[in-house]
């Protein structure tokens, strides 16, 4: 009996140390989170654009850099410095891009690829906009791509008169498998479960030369 005692009383006193250090190690975590002076760097760093649609300028003219973000903290610094999406004017677009990838087809980053769309009615302009928007964002700050992230370059939304739109840019527009992937990742992000929802590809290239209907490489 004697013997069972102190082999009890032993291996809780080997406990015991391992105990008061997941404590410590919880402690210094709480510590580093509730510190103004920690900032959580993002996977990529990833930059803010606007466009505004100026008749006298050049489409190149009117696209203007906001500012880069390479911590969690300053993204919502940003963000929530900016307009919401659906309170910018008619005409006008906001762009988020991998740091050094300009939101322009023509860049050798995006010129092989292509983009998703959402086409939103605009009855969802004051009721699902922003919540697509952000959830977006989100998605791409938090990897949420997984395999598929180092295809995806961006995201753009034009608010335009009639509809509203939502495109996610990526490379390799040809690559269906990956393509498909990334199509069905993003309807899940928007959480888009209508039928009647679709999202469609196209490439680039084709887009700025043939009609809507001959770019659409897929469909999901």
């Amino acid at each position: 009996m004697t013997t069972e005692v102190l082999s009890s009383t032993h291996n809780q006193n080997e406990q015991k140390p391992q105990q008061n250090v997941v404590t410590q190690n919880k402690d210094q975590m709480q510590t580093t989170l509730n510190d103004p002076n920690v900032k959580f760097p993002l996977e990529d760093s990833w930059s803010f654009w606007f466009y505004k649609n100026e008749r006298t300028k050049s489409w190149k003219e009117n696209v203007k850099f906001i500012t880069s973000v390479d911590f969690v903290e300053d993204f919502w610094g940003v963000y929530n410095h900016i307009q919401l999406v659906s309170k910018i004017s008619l005409g006008c677009d906001y762009m988020f891009f991998k740091k050094d990838i300009p939101p322009m087809w023509e860049d050798p980053q995006n010129c092989d690829g292509g983009r998703w769309i959402l086409n939103l009615d605009k009855k969802y302009h004051n009721q699902g906009l922003d919540m697509y928007w952000l959830n977006t964002l989100l998605a791409l700050i938090g990897d949420q791509f997984f395999e598929e992230g180092p295809y995806v370059n961006g995201v753009w939304v034009n608010i335009r008169p009639k509809l509203d739109k939502i495109a996610l840019w990526t490379k390799s527009a040809k690559n269906a498998e990956v393509q498909m992937r990334i199509g069905r990742r993003f309807k899940e992000i928007l959480n888009l479960r209508d039928k009647d929802t679709v999202l469609f590809y196209e490439e680039h290239q084709a887009a700025n030369s043939g009609t809507a209907q001959d770019t659409q490489l897929y469909k999901i």
